[in-house]
């Protein structure tokens, strides 16, 4: 393990009370003024853009990314979270024992990194729980290795909309890659809401472009090897108030194709009909046909006649 944190260096979120910045809690409740020369960062910060005047609040945004083998793409993704323009930022590397180069990565930009933990683990759903143990920050998005930012204002935009709106969840769309870098298309997402779940499971939004609020974050069930995601997103709609979703235009993430899921068709096929099943009693099997079954005719097609 390593980081920032290790040498006793932690990150806070921040308010502004009376001109001065506070060191907020999990709460938003204020406990400290802010050290000066954490004044002076914010005010240099706050200089330097053409909104300064409406920001009250600077949230601590945690990026978790979780690798394992990832020496070839795992820098890029590291470069687009410290190159971010948001300035409160906690980095969180979760590796599942990588036996490649990707430890000597994380080690060259280990002054960025807040916490980095390298260990076996169960699976990816395995890290990723680890990663929303690990955060301190007031919202959780989970870049993985090889996704990037897909720009260097993504976090700053974020932290303006959520310091006006106070969201539960906030998420944007994705700029789709293939697994060697050919652009593919830029998707927006669809709201998110059980409807949408149910017709069209994980494409309603990656994972890669949503921001939750600690508050309701839930751990990922380890009863999916592939579809845990859509089973964590059926779980954060069901115990969120809708007016708390908020879906942006703007493109959050590039996501790059060629993970598990790709490579393992009929299991991710037949993970999402379990999903959704259990999320919409028995009503999961009417969904069945229209929701399942025509797509699959489509793919085969595909496959057949070609696109």
């Amino acid at each position: 393990e390593g980081g920032l944190r290790t040498r006793g260096y932690f990150k806070h979120s921040y308010k502004l009370i009376d001109g001065e910045w506070y060191i907020v809690d999990w709460d938003d409740n204020p406990i400290m003024p802010a050290p000066e020369e954490i004044q002076t960062s914010i005010n240099h910060y706050l200089s330097t853009i053409s909104y300064q005047q409406s920001i009250t609040a600077l949230p601590l945004i945690s990026v978790v990314t979780v690798v394992y083998n990832g020496e070839k793409y795992l820098e890029d993704t590291i470069q687009s979270v410290i190159n971010q323009t948001y300035p409160n930022v906690e980095y969180i590397i979760i590796d599942g024992g990588s036996t490649d180069g990707t430890l000597d990565i994380i080690k060259k930009y280990e002054d960025y990194i807040d916490y980095w933990v390298s260990e076996k683990d169960k699976g990816i759903y395995s890290a990723m729980n680890k990663g929303i143990y690990l955060a301190t920050g007031e919202y959780i998005i989970f870049l993985n290795a090889a996704d990037t930012f897909a720009t260097d204002g993504v976090l700053e935009n974020i932290a303006q909309r959520i310091e006006k709106i106070n969201p539960k969840i906030i998420y944007g769309g994705v700029n789709v890659y293939t697994e060697d870098g050919k652009f593919l298309s830029s998707l927006k997402p669809l709201t998110l809401n059980k409807k949408n779940l149910n017709r069209y499971g994980t494409r309603v939004v990656c994972h890669q472009s949503i921001f939750v609020h600690r508050d309701i974050i839930k751990l990922y069930s380890y009863k999916y090897r592939l579809k845990g995601e859509l089973n964590w997103y059926y779980d954060l709609v069901e115990s969120t108030n809708k007016n708390k979703i908020i879906k942006l235009d703007k493109i959050v993430c590039n996501y790059f194709l060629g993970g598990t899921g790709d490579k393992n068709f009929w299991e991710n096929y037949f993970e999402r009909i379990k999903v959704t099943k259990e999320h919409n009693l028995m009503f999961g099997f009417i969904l069945v046909v229209p929701f399942f079954v025509l797509p699959l005719i489509f793919r085969m097609r595909r496959k057949i006649f070609g696109k």
